[in-house]
Protein backbone atom coordinates (compact mmCIF):
# COMPACT_ATOMS: atom_id res chain seq x y z
CA UNK A 1 0.00 0.00 0.00
CA UNK A 2 1.01 3.27 -0.92
CA UNK A 3 2.79 5.30 2.32
CA UNK A 4 0.53 8.37 1.33
CA UNK A 5 -0.61 10.90 3.91
CA UNK A 6 -4.47 11.35 4.14
CA UNK A 7 -6.51 14.42 2.67
CA UNK A 8 -6.33 15.06 7.02
CA UNK A 9 -3.00 14.76 7.03
CA UNK A 10 -2.33 17.03 4.12
CA UNK A 11 -4.02 19.62 5.91
CA UNK A 12 -2.55 19.03 9.11
CA UNK A 13 0.93 19.14 7.23
CA UNK A 14 0.11 22.18 5.04
CA UNK A 15 -2.54 24.10 7.04
CA UNK A 16 -6.42 24.51 6.96
CA UNK A 17 -7.82 24.74 3.75
CA UNK A 18 -4.73 23.24 1.72
CA UNK A 19 -6.78 19.93 1.01
CA UNK A 20 -10.10 21.96 0.12
CA UNK A 21 -7.36 23.91 -2.61
CA UNK A 22 -5.71 20.65 -3.74
CA UNK A 23 -9.17 19.51 -4.87
CA UNK A 24 -10.27 22.95 -6.34
CA UNK A 25 -7.24 22.35 -8.49
CA UNK A 26 -8.54 18.85 -9.62
CA UNK A 27 -12.14 19.73 -9.84
CA UNK A 28 -10.65 23.29 -11.95
CA UNK A 29 -8.45 21.20 -14.02
CA UNK A 30 -11.55 19.12 -15.33
CA UNK A 31 -14.20 22.28 -15.36
CA UNK A 32 -11.16 23.88 -17.80
CA UNK A 33 -11.38 21.05 -20.29
CA UNK A 34 -15.03 20.91 -20.35
CA UNK A 35 -17.23 23.09 -23.01
CA UNK A 36 -19.10 24.59 -19.70
CA UNK A 37 -17.32 28.39 -19.15
CA UNK A 38 -20.60 29.47 -17.46
CA UNK A 39 -19.48 32.01 -14.88
CA UNK A 40 -22.02 30.28 -11.79
CA UNK A 41 -20.98 27.30 -12.90
CA UNK A 42 -17.41 28.21 -12.29
CA UNK A 43 -18.22 29.88 -8.56
CA UNK A 44 -19.83 26.69 -7.45
CA UNK A 45 -16.70 24.81 -7.35
CA UNK A 46 -15.56 26.17 -4.70
CA UNK A 47 -18.46 25.21 -2.48
CA UNK A 48 -18.20 21.57 -3.85
CA UNK A 49 -14.63 21.35 -3.09
CA UNK A 50 -15.14 22.35 0.27
CA UNK A 51 -18.09 19.69 0.76
CA UNK A 52 -15.90 16.86 -0.90
CA UNK A 53 -13.21 17.68 0.99
CA UNK A 54 -14.48 16.56 4.00
CA UNK A 55 -16.57 14.31 2.83
CA UNK A 56 -13.29 12.16 1.51
CA UNK A 57 -10.68 13.66 4.23
CA UNK A 58 -10.03 9.78 5.81
CA UNK A 59 -8.89 9.07 1.98
CA UNK A 60 -5.12 9.37 0.98
CA UNK A 61 -4.25 11.20 -1.69
CA UNK A 62 -3.07 8.48 -3.72
CA UNK A 63 -6.34 7.36 -3.52
CA UNK A 64 -7.83 10.51 -4.59
CA UNK A 65 -5.01 11.33 -7.34
CA UNK A 66 -6.37 7.64 -8.95
CA UNK A 67 -9.61 8.80 -8.81
CA UNK A 68 -8.87 12.39 -10.80
CA UNK A 69 -7.32 10.43 -12.97
CA UNK A 70 -10.12 8.27 -13.75
CA UNK A 71 -12.04 10.86 -13.89
CA UNK A 72 -10.45 12.68 -16.77
CA UNK A 73 -10.00 9.51 -18.77
CA UNK A 74 -13.60 9.29 -19.44
CA UNK A 75 -13.45 6.27 -16.80
CA UNK A 76 -16.65 7.41 -14.38
CA UNK A 77 -18.04 9.98 -17.14
CA UNK A 78 -17.04 10.89 -20.42
CA UNK A 79 -19.36 14.01 -21.23
CA UNK A 80 -17.05 17.17 -20.67
CA UNK A 81 -19.89 19.03 -23.14
CA UNK A 82 -21.54 20.09 -20.02
CA UNK A 83 -19.90 20.52 -16.40
CA UNK A 84 -21.35 19.03 -13.17
CA UNK A 85 -19.03 19.32 -9.72
CA UNK A 86 -22.19 17.33 -8.41
CA UNK A 87 -21.14 14.36 -11.07
CA UNK A 88 -18.02 14.02 -9.61
CA UNK A 89 -19.01 13.41 -6.28
CA UNK A 90 -21.20 10.78 -7.51
CA UNK A 91 -18.65 8.99 -9.58
CA UNK A 92 -16.44 9.24 -6.51
CA UNK A 93 -19.05 7.71 -4.14
CA UNK A 94 -20.92 5.42 -6.36
CA UNK A 95 -18.73 4.24 -8.68
CA UNK A 96 -14.93 4.42 -7.43
CA UNK A 97 -15.43 3.40 -3.60
CA UNK A 98 -16.82 0.31 -4.45
CA UNK A 99 -14.24 -0.05 -7.22
CA UNK A 100 -11.24 0.61 -4.67
CA UNK A 101 -12.84 -1.08 -2.31
CA UNK A 102 -12.92 -4.38 -4.54
CA UNK A 103 -9.41 -3.45 -5.49
CA UNK A 104 -8.25 -3.78 -1.62
CA UNK A 105 -9.59 -7.04 -1.10
CA UNK A 106 -7.92 -8.08 -4.71
CA UNK A 107 -4.93 -6.48 -2.78
CA UNK A 108 -4.99 -8.03 0.79
CA UNK A 109 -6.28 -11.49 -0.38
CA UNK A 110 -3.09 -11.91 -2.20
CA UNK A 111 -0.89 -10.92 0.49
CA UNK A 112 -2.64 -13.07 2.65
CA UNK A 113 -2.33 -16.05 -0.17
CA UNK A 114 1.56 -15.08 0.10
CA UNK A 115 1.50 -15.88 3.77
CA UNK A 116 -0.11 -18.65 3.64
CA UNK A 117 2.52 -20.13 1.01
CA UNK A 118 5.40 -18.81 2.64
CA UNK A 119 3.96 -20.85 6.11
CA UNK A 120 3.75 -23.86 3.92
CA UNK A 121 6.61 -26.51 5.47
CA UNK A 122 8.70 -27.78 2.48
CA UNK A 123 10.61 -30.59 3.50
CA UNK A 124 14.19 -31.06 2.10
CA UNK A 125 15.09 -32.73 -0.97
CA UNK A 126 14.89 -36.66 -0.87
CA UNK A 127 12.35 -36.52 1.85
CA UNK A 128 8.93 -36.53 2.59
CA UNK A 129 7.03 -34.78 5.72
CA UNK A 130 6.52 -37.90 7.65
CA UNK A 131 10.10 -38.87 6.77
CA UNK A 132 11.69 -35.42 8.04
CA UNK A 133 9.90 -35.79 10.67
CA UNK A 134 10.90 -38.88 11.88
CA UNK A 135 15.00 -37.89 11.10
CA UNK A 136 14.27 -34.83 13.39
CA UNK A 137 13.26 -37.05 16.02
CA UNK A 138 15.89 -39.25 15.66
CA UNK A 139 18.29 -36.73 15.67
CA UNK A 140 16.36 -34.94 18.82
CA UNK A 141 16.60 -38.31 21.22
CA UNK A 142 20.10 -38.55 20.21
CA UNK A 143 20.75 -35.32 21.54
CA UNK A 144 20.73 -32.73 18.70
CA UNK A 145 19.44 -29.36 20.30
CA UNK A 146 18.93 -27.78 16.77
CA UNK A 147 16.09 -30.89 15.64
CA UNK A 148 14.86 -30.38 19.15
CA UNK A 149 14.07 -26.67 19.01
CA UNK A 150 12.34 -27.13 15.48
CA UNK A 151 9.79 -30.05 16.93
CA UNK A 152 9.06 -27.85 19.46
CA UNK A 153 8.27 -25.03 17.31
CA UNK A 154 5.88 -27.46 15.36
CA UNK A 155 3.94 -28.73 18.17
CA UNK A 156 3.55 -24.85 19.73
CA UNK A 157 2.49 -24.19 16.57
CA UNK A 158 -0.29 -26.96 16.18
Amino acid sequence: MADCPSLMQYDALYGHGSSEYWIDIQVSGIFGASNSKEKGVADGIRIFCQSFASQVKAYKLSELMLFFARYKAGKYDNSFASFDARRIGNAFFKEFRSERNYELDAINRKRIQNEIENRRFTPPEGYSSLSWYNELKRCAESGDAESKQIIDLWKKSE
